[in-house]
């Protein structure tokens, strides 16, 4: 019997290509980006399907697409980030299952993956849940302080209140005492919603 030479994941990449396109995955209709009532993430609540914030600040992000040596989980990583205004360096990842995205409605959209259409193709849907994710933080610490959540702002994982200058992080305890409300109510229909953050500095990648 013949012995089967081993291959790298580079290896395997270029002899993919060489016949022809490599696709991985499902294509899926998206849905809503809601959480589920009592949905977790290793034991803490989630803050819509996109994002989990752990007690320690861990921001844990959840991509659909596979990274395949191309940048797409860390950049989808990034652009739910950027909305969310949190701290890069306290940033974490994970996938969600096909069985989860059915579970869920497919909340997580299209999971294939090839070259750069894993980036294109989602990049306004998965920054949307950044956004949504960031004005629930908001509207929990309003809601907790009893201030409108147009007097508060959130940077680098922290929500301040202007006026008086009480803080909170995104995973502080004190979040927890006040109710964001539905998550259907913070959805962002369109490119208005979103704030168009920049990371300024180099990115370090997530996932090779």
């Amino acid at each position: 019997m013949n012995a089967i030479a081993p291959l790298s994941r580079r290896g395997f990449l270029s002899v993919s290509a060489a016949a022809g396109a490599f696709t991985l995955g499902i294509r899926a209709p998206l849905a809503q980006t809601t959480a589920l009532p009592g949905a977790t993430s290793g034991g803490v609540p989630e803050i819509n399907a996109w994002v989990v914030v752990k007690p320690d600040d861990t921001v844990v992000i959840r991509i659909a697409r596979s990274e395949m040596g191309q940048g797409t989980l860390t950049g989808l990583a990034q652009l739910v980030a950027e909305e969310l205004d949190c701290d890069w360096a306290k940033v974490t990842t994970e996938y969600p299952t096909p069985g989860q995205n059915l579970a869920r409605n497919r909340a997580w959209g299209d999971f294939s993956t090839g070259g750069s259409r894993g980036i294109r193709e989602s990049n306004e849907y998965v920054r949307k849940g950044g956004a949504a994710a960031r004005m629930m933080l908001v509207q929990a610490a309003a809601n907790a302080w009893g201030v409108p959540a147009g007097e508060c702002r959130a940077a680098r994982s922290v929500v301040t209140h202007t006026a008086s200058g009480r803080t909170a992080t995104y995973g502080s305890p004190g979040r927890h005492g006040g109710e964001a409300g539905a998550a259907g109510q913070h959805r962002v229909e369109g490119p208005e919603g979103l704030e168009h953050r920049r990371q300024a500095a180099a990115t370090p990648r997530h996932g090779g």
